[in-house]
């Protein structure tokens, strides 16, 4: 027999309606949770950690992708570029510590018209205003909701450019955000569809590279074993009744973690419009959390998928760098046919 339990009030507290109807039908119809509701909550605190983490760490992705910026904004100042003054837009914006020197460059040199973070998470959006803020008292920043793969950019963004000075907006889409979604393309073609000739879009990701022996992963320290257990202790499953496991898909493929279920469950779901329903979930059942998107690295460092993907979505890669170290990639492109 399942086991009946109700969803807690802390859930419904954390996602809004919408977002719970949402998160719903994917469970019923996916047996997943996409990952990008994992951004807001108590786990912004723990993205905040990760920030500090990779801020301090000798080497790490972060201070990899903070060089990476350091080669764009000096690039910036020695190209005629047709623009006076740039509008930094920083999609998924969780790290404000990522573009702090970016952003204190381009004020110290009266090139930043203004700073602008696109998120999912109004508590993302909370975290990079409060941060980026004292450190700059002078910086006009603004943030807007954006749902990535679902909607295309704000218009709004286009008004950025309409200054006194020639502004162009500089898109950023920093810290592997990319990989994780379900449909990268889509989101790369709304990227395509709000960039105007002569902006750039600077992308960041890791990658796998081909030969490399098995490919593992264990969750215990990654984020998403934190998200997991958010679902666990929500939905009322009991810690022995369910397991959270990584894994590498071949199929797919790209790292996963899924919480597997050992008992049958029947969870009672408030819609948050005063209909009730129940979620039955059945032993062997697998929820994927998280996935991320495996590009594989040939030994010359050729990418030949990553040119695919991009060109599919109309972008035309400008500069094609690998940090082999880290298995990082770091790409500068803009819409197609607009370079």
């Amino acid at each position: 027999m399942a086991i009946a339990t109700t969803i807690n009030p802390e859930f419904y507290r954390v996602f809004s309606p919408a977002q719970v109807r949402e998160i719903m039908a994917h469970l019923k119809r996916d047996r997943a949770i996409p990952f990008k509701f994992f951004y807001q909550g108590k786990l912004v605190e723990a993205w905040d950690a990760l920030n500090v983490q990779q801020d301090n760490a000798p080497i790490s992705s972060a201070k990899t992708d903070e060089a990476f910026l350091k080669r764009v904004c000096i690039h910036l100042f020695q190209t005629e570029t047709g623009c006076d003054r740039w509008n930094l837009i920083d999609i998924g914006a969780g790290n404000p510590q990522l573009v702090r020197k970016l952003v204190g460059t381009l004020l110290e040199n009266h090139c930043l018209n203004a700073y602008v973070a696109l998120d999912i998470s109004p508590d993302l959006l909370t975290l990079s205003e409060t941060t980026l803020t004292p450190w700059f008292p002078a910086l006009h920043w603004h943030g807007h909701l954006w749902d990535f793969e679902r909607d295309p950019m704000p218009l709004a963004l286009g008004d950025y450019r309409h200054t006194p000075q020639a502004a162009a907006n500089l898109y950023l889409y920093l810290g592997g955000t990319f990989c994780n979604v379900g449909d990268r393309i889509t989101v790369l073609r709304h990227i395509a569809a709000g960039m105007e000739p002569g902006e750039w879009l600077c992308i960041s990701f890791s990658v796998d590279f081909r030969d490399t022996g098995p490919r593992e992963f264990d969750p215990t320290h990654h984020i998403s074993h934190q998200a997991s257990q958010f679902i666990l202790d929500s939905f009322g499953i009991h810690p022995d009744h369910a397991e959270i496991v990584g894994y590498f898909d071949p199929d797919w493929p790209g790292y996963k973690t899924d919480i597997r279920l050992h008992r049958d469950y029947d969870i009672q779901v408030d819609d948050g419009e005063g209909a009730e329903e129940a979620i039955a979930l059945q032993a062997g059942d697998a929820i994927n959390i998280y996935r991320f998107f495996s590009y594989t690295i040939e030994a010359d460092t050729s990418a030949p998928q990553i040119h695919a993907d991009f060109t599919a979505a109309g972008l035309e890669i400008l500069s094609y760098r690998i940090e082999a170290l880290l298995s990082r990639a770091m790409i500068v492109c803009c819409r197609t046919g607009a370079g």
